[in-house]
């Protein structure tokens, strides 16, 4: 786990490449609708094929993603104190994930909290920092 707490600017340091991930993300997700936009452009032809319905979808996919991970996800590498709300837990798909809920309502994956005894010894260090858990 690489969560360090600075005390310097009161901020929660975690360092595990999410920026990127997210970057790239939000890149190919971009790319996908420009893509599906210019290919369903020329619908004045008038024949709306399976094509046309597999582009209309992948292009809805991607702006429900974008949505997703520009309006509800957060990828702060410091992530201020007071910004933090909580820290959450969710299983999905029998796997539990952890994550830190922000005041602005977004959340942040804590890609780096893998078990039980690392969410412990988080939730102890924020504790012990005054933030609520």
């Amino acid at each position: 786990m690489d969560i360090k707490f600075n005390e310097a600017d009161k901020t929660l340091e975690i360092k595990d490449g999410l920026r990127k991930n997210v970057f790239l993300i939000k890149f190919l997700m971009i790319l996908n609708l420009i893509n599906s936009v210019l290919n369903l452009s020329d619908l004045n032809s008038g024949n709306f094929g399976f094509i046309k319905i597999i582009w209309a979808i992948l292009g809805a996919i991607s702006i429900v993603i974008l949505y997703k991970f520009i309006v509800k996800k957060s990828s702060l590498e410091k992530v201020p104190i007071d910004q933090i709300k909580g820290l959450k837990e969710r299983i999905f798909m029998g796997r539990k994930k952890y994550f830190l809920e922000l005041n602005n309502g977004k959340n942040r994956d804590l890609l780096e909290v893998k078990s039980e005894s690392d969410f412990k010894q988080l939730k102890k260090m924020l504790q012990k920092n005054d933030i609520q858990v």
